[in-house]
């Protein structure tokens, strides 16, 4: 379990969900033609990718970044203090996967800079555990709810490989907290097609980005929780093209449904733009996990 809230207490989706590993798998490669197969002896990605997996670490880190950003129409009359400071403890990769999540953009507008110092110091943290002489590492980790999507998360430690070496390669699919979807997309794309999946896709989104309880408890919460969880709303609002709601209003209800119909509305444009068929784009989402991609090589 990490021992974070997301909105109740950081406010930066860095979810309060069990870090479960639900596959790994490695091999060798190059960057042009990388394999994934079963793990053997001697990789020494799967070895860092088993200790991301194992290894737990706690980050002391600060929500303050979130105040220096764009205040979408909240006013933040403080910007420091005891009430921004948070602690993770988790897995490797169940820190990871937070980061990337709390990372989320659309089109590459990010959602939050609230995770921003908690990222950098989780980075240092995986690389004094990961470090060792003559091997290098790197570290991607990312969510998209499907192949391809405009809205992703993404964090990464170490550079990428350089294009003429050998790669070892191993993968960890972790859970992203938001609820799992596939099996209601490929239903619903049957039903009415693209915006069916585009429907089930956006619902998933917003309750993993607002889960109403958490939510409905920070805005009438604390500052500063109230005020970033109050941002978070209008920043999302604007990504997705969705009414904005005023800093008084407290009614989640209201405010989901308007970010689910603008999403929604989004979601199935870019649906119809990347597969050929309602049945492909069910069957390619994916919102409930999160890949961390261990590479190696020798410098």
């Amino acid at each position: 379990m990490r021992a974070i809230s997301t909105v109740v207490d950081a406010t930066v989706f860095l979810l309060l969900v069990g870090g479960a590993i639900a596959t790994l798998v490695a091999g060798t490669g190059t960057m042009q033609a990388e394999s994934h197969e079963r793990l053997g002896s001697g990789n020494p990605a799967a070895e860092d990718a088993r200790l991301l997996a194992t290894t737990t670490a706690t980050v002391d880190y600060s929500l303050a970044p979130a105040t220096t950003a764009e205040a979408d129409g909240v006013t933040f009359h403080r910007t420091d203090g005891s009430g921004f400071q948070r602690t993770a403890h988790g897995t490797l990769a169940s820190l990871l996967a937070d980061a990337a999540v709390g990372n989320v953009a659309s089109d590459g507008e990010q959602l939050s800079h609230a995770s921003d110092e908690f990222e950098r110091r989780l980075s240092s943290t995986v690389r004094d555990r990961l470090g060792r002489r003559g091997v290098r590492t790197s570290v991607e980790v990312t969510w998209e709810p499907y192949d391809d999507a405009h809205l992703v998360g993404t964090t990464r430690v170490g550079d990428e490989p350089p294009r003429d070496v050998d790669v070892h390669a191993a993968t960890l699919t972790v859970d992203s907290g938001f609820p799992a979807s596939r099996e209601r997309a490929e239903r619903a794309a049957e039903e009415d097609g693209f915006r069916g999946v585009a429907t089930v896709v956006a619902d998933a989104v917003v309750r993993g980005l607002f889960p109403p309880r958490e939510t409905q408890l920070a805005l009438r919460g604390s500052y500063p929780g109230d005020a970033l969880a109050a941002q978070r709303y209008r920043r999302a609002a604007a990504l997705f093209g969705a009414e904005p709601p005023t800093i008084e209003e407290t009614n989640v209800s209201v405010s989901n449904d308007r970010l689910r119909a603008a999403l929604q509305d989004r979601l199935v444009a870019d649906l119809e733009s990347r597969f050929g068929s309602p049945g492909a784009a069910a069957r390619a989402v994916e919102t409930d996990t999160v890949d961390v991609t261990v590479r190696t090589w020798s410098p």
